[in-house]
């Protein structure tokens, strides 16, 4: 069959990802996860009053324009995706994953308003390109664009729904096209959220392939495959299913194929976890400086942060107390210019409103710290409580964090208190903290107190180097 392997995709969508070079096409199966509705039950009361069977109909679109020609008008489609993409529903587990990959261009026939939720929650500054007068208006500092190809159900009446709509799309929203071809042109799509039988996913594609010129970017596109089954018109789903897979290659389109949707779920935190390893968090505070002395502990850390900006390693810091100052000098030292991109300063709110936890608050605010990072690096983590040093809680609950995210704990036990005791366990059991990786030396290394604070840094650098090939 005519797919590719998941290693190999992984590898190289991860790569544009890192380059900047990765783009997402987002269909009708992510948002139908949350709760929505598909082209079948959307339009099912539409074939009704056509006295058509949504179930024998196979060319949704032309059912939309049959519609229309009998009414006259379009008063009754509007309505319909007023009332069925106005609801409220949940973000997916899948809207989260793709707020955080570090993708800066998303497009998407979706007319529901899901991505940019989950965007914002993200905390990323959102341009929506809605129709085509959205194009002459740029938002600042944007994080990603939004492409919404079909419109938007805050613009039922704009809305691509019907063949005619199809058919003119060109004509009526031209910067759409234009826009599409460059990305095309210049970035590796992620088609995500179609299907085979997606109403569509023919339209898209025959757009797409009119758009492509002979030496495009190869694309991927994540598929399920047809399940067993009994019935002679699904079970020619599956005879077709092969021969649809090598028309793809026709667009450049790779298929990557699952068996459950909720593998979506996995090559997304997959993606996420992959993408992101160049970028650690700092994690830990200090008040006592022992066993290193503040001296060496205070040279540990701003070789920590020199040393990651010169590897090629993004850095995210807290500020964490006695840790976070000096590992900001370090990588503004080795950084030629301000760039908030390979530094990341989220600087713990100290003045939180009456009606809120402090604790709620910093569990969500780490929370979003962790999301930005692949790998976190334990430094020391004490405070001094009524006079005692004590072994500081909120680098315990970070690291909590980070694993039940899958990411990548490196605890430097050398610094001493929560480091060291994440340390030991980390020896025990390796695989839990840093993966299927042979960096024991390293760590080793991490562990002995006598170690010169240049050898402490480059058994850091040694470790991320490994995970990330």
């Amino acid at each position: 069959m005519a797919e590719v392997e998941r290693s190999r995709f992984l590898t190289e969508y991860t790569r544009a990802l890192r380059e900047g070079a990765a783009a997402l096409f987002v269909g009708a199966g992510v948002s139908r996860a949350a709760g929505y509705v598909d082209w079948k039950l959307l339009l099912k009361g539409i074939a009704e009053e056509l006295q058509l069977s949504i179930d024998r109909e196979t060319d949704l679109v032309a059912l939309a324009q049959f519609h229309v020609n009998e009414r006259g008008a379009r008063d009754r489609l509007n309505q319909v995706l007023i009332d069925e993409f106005l609801e409220q529903v949940e973000l997916t587990a899948n809207h989260q994953l793709i707020a955080t990959l570090p993708v800066r261009t998303i497009w998407t026939t979706n007319y529901d308003d899901l991505l940019e939720k989950a965007l914002g929650a993200a905390a990323k500054r959102v341009d929506v390109k809605r129709r085509t007068e959205d194009f002459a208006l740029t938002r600042k500092r944007t994080d990603v664009t939004v492409y919404k190809m079909h419109g938007d159900t805050a613009l039922p009446a704009e809305a691509v729904i019907t063949k005619e709509d199809y058919e003119t799309y060109d004509a009526k929203r031209e910067m759409f096209t234009i826009a599409l071809k460059g990305d095309l042109a210049e970035k590796t799509f992620l088609f995500l959220g179609f299907s085979f039988t997606d109403p569509n996913v023919m339209y898209l594609l025959g757009r797409v392939r009119r758009l492509l010129e002979t030496n495009s970017r190869q694309h991927f596109c994540v598929l399920k495959r047809p399940g067993l089954v009994e019935r002679a018109e699904l079970a020619y789903d599956q005879t077709r299913f092969p021969h649809w897979l090598k028309d793809l290659h026709r667009y450049n389109i790779q298929p990557v194929l699952i068996d459950e949707y909720s593998e979506v779920t996995d090559i997304l935190a997959e993606l996420n976890r992959r993408s992101h390893l160049r970028d650690v968090f700092i994690s830990g505070s200090a008040e006592d400086f022992s066993p290193l002395g503040q001296e060496r502990f205070q040279s540990l850390c701003r070789l920590l942060g020199a040393e990651l900006i010169r590897n090629g390693f993004n850095v995210i810091s807290g500020f964490g107390r006695g840790v976070g100052d000096l590992v900001i000098v370090g990588a503004m030292e080795a950084l030629p210019r301000n760039d908030d991109e390979r530094l990341q300063l989220w600087p713990f709110p100290q003045q939180v409103p009456s009606d809120t936890e402090r604790s709620t608050l910093w569990r969500q605010y780490r929370e979003r710290i962790v999301s930005n990072a692949g790998v976190c690096l334990v430094v020391a983590g004490n405070k001094i409580v009524n006079g005692e040093t004590v072994l500081a809680n909120g680098v315990f609950e970070e690291v909590e964090i980070v694993r039940t995210q899958g990411k990548v704990v490196v605890p430097i036990g050398a610094s001493g208190h929560v480091a060291r005791e994440l340390w030991a366990r980390c020896q025990a059991n390796p695989t839990e903290f840093v993966g299927n990786v042979d960096v024991a030396q390293q760590l080793a290394v991490l562990g002995d107190e006598n170690a010169e604070v240049a050898a402490l840094v480059q058994a850091v650098v040694e470790i991320l180097k490994q995970l990330d090939r």
